[in-house]
């Protein structure tokens, strides 16, 4: 993860406000940047040098100004940009910004988002429009894909595109030139919007409202958890106790002791699983409650699990509990039992007794 994702994700700074930010100084640094920017505008017969560029001041109240106001060289408006992660439309998104754009010369309205929401909030845009009474002129063909997405709405345009083909044309214009500080930037922020782009709300396809099959191997999996967890402890060793069941808004699991020094919960972190893959099942140890056994030690503990994920704003550390594919069920759980096993001994190992 970039420093600029690092900072964001887990800082006070909004993740739009923060982007926009980044964007304004990007596309200020080479003309060069600005002009590929502007080259999206093309297919709708928009061209102009640009201006000054000018970021809102960074706050996500929706105060009804756009993220971006580019002039051109001339000084007139010609360009309003909305940066979009997950949040929704405001109430002067679009038709409170299209009509402050001026008649003439041909001005626009650019809405750019995560390539999942493309479709969604562009149907949300068209909506407002028509409901609005303003003249709505189609002016991409819908049965070819298209980077770029676009109608006339009244004399002004709206357009759409995703950060992923925008950051593209930048990273091309970048290379071609002698611009090396530009583009490490655009790749940070490229990878602070690709973090943005997994937490989307991805459109709910037909066929996954009756996936049974995606149910039942959640099921498998939450039955797993407890054939596990059986297995532990049954053993003569002792080593680890299960305790009560333990979910959360984005995790499903049960708690357990290990040594009757450390208290975890094993689970599926739904909110963990996406991002780093691994397995859907994880092993949690916890900074925030004393019992846990391991305060001041998690930096120490993940030196030791190469694939651990580190959660600093909750104080979570994730061990991951890979498991084993094409075998029976009771194989599952006992490979996964004797990696539990090898975290609480390692556990025991790291952290000394007081």
């Amino acid at each position: 993860m970039s420093v600029l994702a690092h900072v964001v994700l887990n800082g006070p700074m909004g993740s739009e406000p923060a982007a926009t930010q980044a964007f304004a100084h990007i596309l200020d640094s080479s003309p060069d940047i600005a002009r590929a920017f502007l080259g999206i505008l093309s297919e709708a017969e928009i061209r102009f040098e640009p201006g000054l560029i000018q970021p809102e001041s960074g706050s996500e109240d929706g105060d009804g100004r756009p993220d971006l106001t580019i002039q051109d060289q001339d000084g007139q408006v010609r360009l309003y940009v909305e940066n979009k992660f997950w949040a929704g439309l405001t109430p002067d998104q679009p038709v409170g910004y299209l009509k402050g754009l001026p008649e003439d010369p041909p001005a626009a309205l650019l809405f750019i988002v995560p390539r999942q929401r493309v479709t969604t909030v562009w149907n949300a845009l068209k909506l407002s429009c028509v409901e609005a009474n303003l003249e709505w002129q189609d002016c991409t063909d819908d049965s070819v894909t298209h980077a770029v997405t676009w109608s006339r709405v009244g004399r002004k345009t709206l357009l759409i595109t995703s950060w992923g083909h925008v950051l593209d044309r930048l990273l091309d214009a970048a290379s071609s030139g002698e611009h090396d500080r530009i583009r490490r930037d655009i790749l940070q922020l490229r990878d602070l919007t690709d973090s943005e782009d997994s937490k989307a709300f991805l459109p709910i396809r037909p066929d996954e409202v009756t996936d049974q099959k995606t149910a039942r191997r959640l099921v498998n999996y939450c039955n797993l958890i407890g054939k596990v967890l059986d297995k532990l402890s049954n053993d003569e060793s002792d080593v680890i106790r299960k305790l009560g069941h333990g979910s959360y808004t984005h995790g499903i699991g049960r708690y357990l002791k290990a040594h009757d020094r450390f208290e975890a919960w094993l689970g599926i972190p739904f909110d963990v699983w996406p991002d780093a893959g691994i397995t859907p099942l994880w092993w949690r140890s916890s900074s925030n409650y004393p019992s846990s056994g391991v305060l001041g030690h998690l930096q120490i503990i993940r030196g030791h699990f190469n694939e651990a994920q580190y959660h600093e704003g909750t104080g979570n550390l994730f061990i991951p509990i890979r498991l084993q594919t094409g075998v029976e069920e009771d194989w599952v759980a006992q490979e996964a039992a004797e990696q539990i096993r090898g975290i609480a001994d390692k556990l025991q190992e790291l952290i000394p007794i007081a």
